[in-house]
């Protein structure tokens, strides 16, 4: 039986800029107090020069709510809010340019320039999204130094996903030299934090024993917080020790349930080893077919 067993990273650097918001960013929530009758107040308030009604209002222009859309106007409220000192309108203008959005074309450069602020202010998250803009290969602010300074202030402040990435750069050599004691505690604060990649690859160390001593137990406690998660590398990697009754009694049918379950969601290590368990008999009858599958 071929057992394929491979360490799987699922962190991209560049991906971790898109960690703290989804496709688009949110309207705050305080803005449904602020609708209809009201906006004339928050208009009022932002003009007076209050930093948060100006961030509201903006908010309001760039996506019509409640008022006309109004793109310019958008961001010069927000813009306004930012230069003011306000966090959340420093962070949302680097995600925003970030990401674009219609009408909104990316704009690394002042990406940047309110990552910065917002980091700068202590805010982790643009503190992890500014480190990951830096280290992108794909970014053109690319500057892997200062990536390193602020995704490690980031991880610091306890993001799991600055931390996952600073483990998976120290167990690679990504930017920084392999340190596979460093990788692991990094990976540890993240596991820690119930992050499921975290508990993964803190699994695959205790199991390799690299970076700390090899404990079968620990990787099998891991894995299995990891595949309680719908980690299909765990849940491959649980079918493995299963399979070869290490830190658990040998049991090739409860070995093939994990190798099932990782495969149906997409792990090809699971469809290997659930194939080749149909190829031999194994715990289910002989198929063939279902093992050319």
């Amino acid at each position: 039986m071929r057992i394929c067993f491979r360490v799987f990273f699922s962190v991209c650097l560049f991906a971790l800029a898109f960690s703290s918001g989804c496709a688009h960013l949110k309207m705050p929530k305080p803005l449904a107090f602020w609708r209809g009758h009201h906006s004339d107040d928050v208009r009022s308030k932002a003009e007076a020069g209050d930093p948060a009604s100006q961030y509201m209002l903006g908010f309001s222009l760039l996506y019509g709510d409640g008022i006309q859309r109004n793109i310019d106007e958008a961001l010069m409220w927000l813009r306004k809010s930012g230069d003011g000192g306000y966090l959340k309108a420093q962070a949302a203008l680097g995600l925003l340019f970030v990401k674009g959005m219609p009408d909104v074309p990316v704009n690394l450069a002042e990406a940047v320039k309110w990552l910065e602020k917002a980091a700068a202010q202590g805010n982790a998250a643009a503190q992890a999204n500014l480190g990951s803009l830096y280290l992108s290969q794909e970014s053109s602010v690319r500057d892997p130094e200062a990536g390193v300074v602020w995704l490690k202030r980031a991880a610091e402040q306890g993001d799991a996903t600055a931390q996952l990435a600073l483990a998976l750069m120290y167990h690679k050599g990504l930017v920084v030299a392999v340190n596979d004691t460093e990788s692991v505690r990094w990976y540890r604060k993240a596991a820690e934090q119930g992050h499921k990649e975290g508990q993964t690859n803190l699994g695959i160390a205790y199991y390799r024993g690299k970076g700390l001593p090899q404990s079968f137990d620990e990787a099998l406690k891991w894995f299995q917080l990891a595949a309680a998660q719908n980690s299909a590398v765990a849940m491959s990697n649980l079918g493995l020790m299963y399979w070869r009754g290490e830190g658990v009694a040998k049991d090739a049918k409860q070995a093939v349930e994990w190798f099932r379950k990782a495969a149906e969601n997409g792990n090809s290590d699971g469809q290997c080893n659930l194939g080749s368990a149909y190829y031999l008999g194994n715990s289910v009858e002989q198929d063939y077919t279902a093992a050319l599958k």
